[in-house]
């Protein structure tokens, strides 16, 4: 008795025994068909799954970049003056090779080595600089991009004209807008602080001053400052971008010019460094140049032209800052981000030659 279907002829049955069947309907089809069309369903299903999953979070963490607590960076450990120890904690940590995905791991450093200008490859030097000083250089900015996205939600709720609104008026004063009305007590202690921290109560003044650096020009004044943190300033007191000081401890200039009584600053880690200085641009008078051009561009070689008062050169020192800009294609780095995830500890070993000699110049 033929057992076959009355669609399939002897041929059919003889690949049905190495090809087995299954009813789909009214028609048999092979096994491998119907698995393999379940699988590229599954593969879809699972694609687009993953691609909204994504877009979601992304869309979360973009949205809640002003809400959100930046977590407070941990330091990687390290021998001081261990020149060798830094660049292979670079490598394991993916710092010394960037991917194309231009994020940057969450590495910070209380010092740069004291022998890193005994580094003779000045390309391998900068590297150094440059890919340390980065995380450093993030972060401050998304301190101050937190801190910007969160008043300007506050400024929202005020209904008052910015440009009259001055936070230290009382509001017995005619015609003064009652704007702790609006906000809870926690906002109203938030406004406060800033006004303190940026030495303003002018709503429109502390809005142009709340505000991140671009990187590139963090980078740039930075290895122009402490000549690729081989300086003594760099090394000995985290003195990134020479900045001076009257009234605490600091280094003595080895060429202060008589009757000046001037230092430099000591900082605890490169970040008080990089932190200090990134208020500096944003608060004080010399740079409101600088601020007034943030408000129309984020081109660093624009922004340049409002930094010739950060140092006695002048113009020239603007055309410097350029041209560190410039020559190390320092302006990629302003796309980049900091990534939320805290680095395990090191554990490589400390290997990889480096070239020492006695101290050289930097070159731009």
């Amino acid at each position: 008795m033929n057992n076959l279907s009355p669609h399939l002829d002897q041929s059919d049955d003889r690949k049905t025994e190495y090809f087995p069947m299954m009813r789909f309907g009214k028609r048999l089809v092979h096994y491998w068909a119907v698995y393999s069309a379940l699988g590229m369903l599954t593969a879809v299903l699972f694609t687009l799954v993953s691609y909204f999953g994504v877009s979601y979070q992304v869309t979360q963490q973009l949205s809640g970049l002003s809400e959100r607590n930046i977590k407070e960076p941990v330091f990687a450990l390290g021998e001081k003056g261990a020149t060798a120890n830094l660049i292979n904690q670079l490598k394991q940590y993916g710092l010394w090779e960037f991917s194309a995905s231009e994020i940057v791991p969450r590495f910070f450093i209380k010092a740069y080595p004291v022998d890193l200008n005994l580094v003779e490859d000045i390309s391998v030097r900068k590297r150094i600089f440059l890919h340390s000083l980065l995380p450093h250089a993030l972060f401050v900015r998304q301190e101050a991009l937190q801190k910007r996205g969160k008043f300007k939600s506050i400024l929202s709720k005020i209904d008052c004209a910015v440009e009259t609104l001055d936070f230290g008026k009382g509001i017995e004063h005619e015609n003064q807008c009652p704007w702790t009305d609006f906000l809870a007590e926690e906002e109203v202690d938030f406004i406060k602080a800033l006004s303190k921290e940026f030495r303003t109560t002018s709503a429109e003044i502390l809005f142009g001053r709340v505000d991140a650096v671009p990187t590139s020009i963090i980078l740039a004044q930075g290895a122009l400052e402490s000549y690729w943190g081989s300086s003594r300033f760099s090394r000995e007191g985290n003195s990134i971008f020479g900045m001076w000081t009257w009234k605490t401890a600091g280094i003595v200039p080895s060429q202060r010019e008589d009757g000046k009584n001037h230092k430099v600053k000591i900082y605890d880690s490169i970040l008080e460094s990089v932190r200090a200085y990134h208020l500096t641009l944003n608060r004080l008078e010399p740079y409101e140049d600088f601020r007034q051009l943030r408000q129309n561009t984020d081109n660093p070689l624009i922004l340049a032209e409002g930094l010739s008062l950060y140092s006695e050169r002048g113009q020239d020192y603007v055309e410097d800052i350029k041209k560190v800009i410039l020559s190390n294609d320092l302006q990629r780095y302003d796309n980049y981000s900091l990534t939320d995830f805290d680095l395990p500890e090191f554990t490589g070993p400390v290997s990889g030659a480096i070239h020492l000699a006695e101290s050289s110049k930097a070159s731009m």
